[in-house]
């Protein structure tokens, strides 16, 4: 993940508050059990899923990936 992509769900994380940012979702330690959990997750779903840092619990949670243009 690219700097300013790390940064960007940092800042939409802190203004959208904690409880929607954070919640309810799984918070994974480290970038690389959310990566291997994405992959697996989106094979089941066939959906593209990816690992995205929080900013309130300073884990990793796992989002839909960027929508490709049409």
């Amino acid at each position: 993940m690219r700097f300013y992509q790390r940064w960007w769900h940092y800042y939409i994380g802190w203004r959208t508050g904690r409880e929607k940012a954070c919640g309810k979702k799984i918070d994974y330690k480290s970038f690389k059990s959310s990566n291997k959990a994405a992959k697996y997750l989106s094979g089941k779903w066939d959906s593209k899923l990816e690992p995205y840092p929080c900013f309130w619990c300073k884990g990793w949670h796992i989002g839909h990936g960027k929508r490709e243009k049409k």
